[in-house]
């Protein structure tokens, strides 16, 4: 794997200097036994059992359209039979996540999280779909890809409205306005709290650019390339999305969409019959 290319020194001292959250006990305890070959799932399903929110936030989200089960799951065991080990602990990485983000405000989050879980399925929709693509490394990169967004609303008050002018900006481009505004940006927040989680390095990477779709076609970038296929995804699934929602195409889609269809190996035709999809997917 190519050697990741080193956060910035000032970015990170920002960064850490706001206060990245301690990795869960529960979720480090996940990241170890996926890392096993043969992982005890007994002890998971307890360890999951014993937070009754969290089973209930699991047993809500596999019984959701998405994962189109015939029969409705009671149980952490079941998830686990039905989704296997890598996707449930994946399923539960995002709602403890959300956990760790609790606060006041916590209403006024929840489309951002129910957004988060939506472009999670739809790229983990279009990776199954695309040659060399995993079905879920791709869901744990978009439940992740914009962690960093709330450090940053708890952090400063004022951040919603740098988010809303980073949003709808044509010329700028969105973590350039956020570091004008706040010292440092969301996707290094999101590269350094995955780091500090034990993610995959690929998927800390692909985090740390996703709103820099033109290092795809950089070859002096010292990126792996599953980070660089994670990054060209996350750009599939938002356009899809924002396809679904009837929304303008985004800044980034119109620089560097192509580019990211071109890198994937998929035809505009191919890919506008997965938008297609998705919507009826998500109707």
């Amino acid at each position: 794997m190519a050697e990741p290319v080193p956060v910035d020194q000032e970015l990170e001292r920002v960064a850490l200097s706001i206060g990245i959250p301690p990795c869960p006990a529960i979720l480090m305890d996940l990241l170890a036994e996926s890392k096993k070959d043969d992982p005890n799932t007994q002890r998971i399903e307890k360890l999951v059992a014993m937070d009754v929110g969290l089973t209930a936030a699991l047993l809500k989200t596999v019984n959701s359209p998405y994962f189109g089960l015939s029969t409705k799951l009671s149980t952490v065991r079941q998830a686990i039979s039905i989704l296997g080990f890598s996707m449930m602990s994946r399923t539960v990485s995002g709602l403890v996540l959300k956990n760790v983000f609790s606060s006041k405000d916590r209403a006024s989050m929840e489309q951002f999280w129910d957004n988060s879980a939506k472009l999670a399925m739809v790229s983990a929709f279009i990776a199954k779909q695309i040659p060399g693509l995993k079905k879920d490394e791709s869901y744990t990169y978009a439940l992740f890809q914009n962690c960093g967004v709330p450090i940053l609303m708890q952090r400063f008050p004022e951040y919603a409205g740098t988010f809303e002018r980073a949003s709808s900006s044509l010329e700028k481009k969105f973590t350039e306005i956020e570091e004008e505004a706040h010292g440092t940006n969301h996707a290094t927040m999101g590269y350094i709290l995955t780091k500090s989680w034990h993610l995959p390095e690929e998927i800390s990477q692909a985090i740390r650019y996703h709103h820099d779709g033109g290092i795809l076609n950089d070859a002096a970038a010292k990126l792996p390339d599953a980070s660089k296929n994670l990054i060209a995804l996350g750009l599939l699934a938002n356009h899809a999305l924002s396809q679904q929602a009837d929304q303008a195409a985004s800044r980034e889609w119109v620089c560097d969409g192509a580019l990211a269809l071109s890198h994937l190996g998929v035809a505009a035709e191919e890919f506008a019959d997965i938008v297609a999809d998705v919507k009826i997917m998500l109707e």
